[in-house]
């Protein structure tokens, strides 16, 4: 079975315990439905309504069906309390994404991980009947992995841990600082697996629900994983799901073999923040958009002047992953978008409005060109036909989608980074003296230029990952940049013009009293902190330590891991760690510890490579990293944490609480 087709099962269980139940559901479990069929999954249910301390069931609902992914996080657990306390509920069935020794570890975090213990799911259970007020009523607690949105078969990306990022050097720090508060008169700890053993508690229920899910998926698709990581994060991560007793024993009885790939993101931040290295029609329509409220990837398309509905802020927008395009087998159409060129896609938009139009013009040449320019005529044909728009609504919503896409200031604005970017990218290859000069300029004459402050941010990102970590940049010219960047920070911010990634940068440095000077360079500071533990981050591995190839061109990491997996020669992986699994994986290996020749582990040795990024994959990545399999018969999945944009991946490496001490 296909992932996505792992998922509709689940949902399709999901829905027939919402017969006839009011239902709430939380933002990442309302993503995964989003891309496993939408909301018409849920058709047996009286209603859907939002996981929120503002909503509850009717007085004449006595059933309530609650769709939260953990729910024993303090958060949630208010929430589910004020909804059933403000409901007149009799019956409630609380389904959870978070495994039985998740959902304890997280209530009782002294408890054995690795033991099989349901302490958590008794403790909601009375906690519900509590809040229901009467022990004679009905509870159940229900696990469903529901944590992943398959948008196609070769990808899949996970909204519940969105936020799941791997740490610099200073959130190890702050780490290690809340361990000594937690741990006093005891020496930090060392050696191997040290990283992990400091992590907040609350970072490790993160990582522990994702292993637990992760788990769950293989057991569903009855495959062992056998682990590589790249990075120390992953590696963290990989050594949890390696040891964790439940997943060892059911490897035991697997039937099949996948190789899991966990890559740290911040190995490569230059082409998550630039599209660098080549286009993207998915990724271009993404940065065009805002995204749609409470999802991580898709986009409100706003059809109200189609609809000729003029008040389009009470018009609720349509999206890319219309539930009716993606609830049947495979959403072709989603396919090209990420993995054919605008040309082609925009071709093909324009065949299915013709072909549909309710308006057909006899005149209309079958050798029409297809153009934005057309697909904008196409869709003026179903202005104002409010029946032809919902018949071929996921196509004219995409259609709509490359039109707003298609402004020719974006472009123009987004071409122009690219330039820099690969100007700055073979300056660097040859010597590290006024790059960040040429940025101070940049900075200087934004009037010319349209550059915000977001784009000098996306420059510097793309310049400190660029690089080997013994690079450097000249200090004089540092110094002069963060200066100006300072001023033009509390320029903007007195006039409060100010980005909001940038806002919120200045208001954990104090800028929501008042923005002066010191805030103004407290967040400058920060902003460099984070970028140079992004250029320090590749210390940790032997290869690939550079982005910039020998042409002096930008060379993606996740592309350079890639091609030396699938050479033909099968050569070694020097950076790729491989869990070994024990005492079982030495004597597959052919007693090498006895002396014989030891069988090097690779991961082509499985049919099926299934790459996931602690931090996010780009729609560029998905497309390009898939020309390896050609000529194989080799199955590729890249997927990740998230589908990155450029501002989202600024906002996860700026403003993103890594610790999860607000969870």
């Amino acid at each position: 079975m296909e992932i996505s087709n792992i998922a509709k099962v689940y949902w399709s269980e999901i829905a027939k315990k919402c017969q006839r139940a009011t239902v709430f559901i939380d933002d990442p479990s309302a993503e995964c439905l989003h891309w496993s069929g939408g909301l018409k999954v849920l058709e047996p249910a009286n209603r859907v309504l939002e996981f929120s301390s503002f909503e509850s069931a009717p007085k004449k609902d006595k059933k309530g069906v609650f769709i939260v992914t953990n729910p024993a996080l303090p958060k949630n657990e208010r929430i589910l309390k004020d909804i059933i306390s403000n409901s007149s509920l009799e019956y409630c069935i609380v389904i959870s994404s978070c495994q039985p020794n998740v959902l304890t570890a997280t209530r009782f975090p002294a408890r054995d991980f690795n033991v099989e213990d349901k302490s958590g799911t008794d403790w909601l259970e009375q906690s519900v009947l509590d809040w229901m007020g009467n022990k004679n009523y009905t509870v159940e607690i229900l696990f469903y992995p529901v944590f992943i949105c398959p948008i196609i078969r070769e990808t899949f990306f996970t909204p519940g841990f969105f936020r799941l990022y791997p740490l610099l050097e200073n959130d190890l720090t702050r780490c290690q600082a809340y361990w000594r508060v937690f741990n006093q008169n005891q020496p930090l700890p060392t050696g191997e697996g040290s990283q992990y053993m400091v992590y907040t508690q609350e970072l490790k229920n993160q990582i522990r629900q994702l292993i637990g899910n992760l788990h769950s998926l293989f057991g569903s698709l009855r495959l062992k994983e056998e682990i590589w990581s790249v990075g120390p994060f992953a590696k963290c991560v990989g050594d949890e799901l390696e040891s964790w007793l439940p997943a060892r024993n059911r490897r035991k009885t697997a039937h099949g073999t996948v190789s899991l790939v966990l890559v740290d993101r911040t190995l490569d931040l230059a082409g998550t923040v630039l599209n660098a290295g080549g286009e993207s029609v998915l990724g271009n329509v993404l940065q065009s958009h805002k995204p749609l409220e409470g999802h991580t990837l898709d986009v409100g398309v706003d059809l109200s002047k189609l609809l000729r509905v003029f008040s389009s802020e009470t018009f609720v927008p349509s999206s890319l992953g219309h539930a009716g395009s993606c609830g049947e087998g495979e959403d072709t159409q989603l396919r090209e978008f990420i993995f054919n060129n605008e040309k082609d896609v925009i071709a093909n938009l324009h065949a299915k409005l013709a072909k549909h139009s309710p308006r057909k013009s006899e005149n209309r040449k079958n050798t029409t060109v297809a153009s934005v320019q057309n697909l904008g005529h196409n869709l003026t044909e179903y202005e104002g036909d409010l029946e032809a728009v919902m018949a071929n609504l996921a196509t004219v919503s995409r259609a709509q989608a490359i039109l707003n896409a298609s402004n020719n200031q974006d472009i123009v604005h987004r071409k122009r980074l690219q330039s820099l970017a690969a100007q700055f990218t073979r300056e660097m290859f040859h010597s590290s003296d006024g790059i960040l000069e040429q940025i101070t300029e940049l900075l200087l004459g934004r009037g010319d230029t349209s550059l915000s402050l977001v784009d000098i941010l996306k420059l510097l990102v793309y310049v400190y990952s660029l690089p080997s970590p013994d690079f450097q940049f000249r200090e004089d010219e540092a110094e002069r940049l963060k200066s100006v960047l300072g001023e033009e920070i509390l320029r903007e911010g007195k006039q409060e013009q100010l980005d909001p990634l940038i806002t919120k940068l200045a208001r954990e440095e104090g800028g929501d009293k008042e923005m002066n000077e010191l805030v103004a360079l407290n967040t400058v500071n920060r902003i460099w902190t984070r970028l140079e533990g992004v250029m320090a981050y590749r210390q940790s591995i032997k290869k690939y330590t550079s982005l910039i190839d020998e042409n002096g061109m930008y060379n993606g990491f996740l592309s350079q891991l890639l091609g030396d997996i699938y050479d033909p020669s099968r050569i070694d992986v020097d950076c790729l760690h491989y869990h070994a699994g024990g005492l079982g994986a030495i004597l597959r290996s052919g007693l090498g510890w006895l002396g014989a020749a030891n069988t090097k582990q690779h991961p082509r040795q499985n049919p099926w490579i299934l790459v996931f990024v602690l931090g996010g994959v780009t729609p560029l990545e998905i497309k390009l990293l898939q020309n390896n399999v050609e000529g194989t018969e080799s199955k590729l999945t890249v997927c990740g944490t998230s589908v990155l944009t450029p501002q989202s991946s600024l906002n996860l490496l700026f403003n993103n609480n890594l610790l999860f001490m607000d969870s």
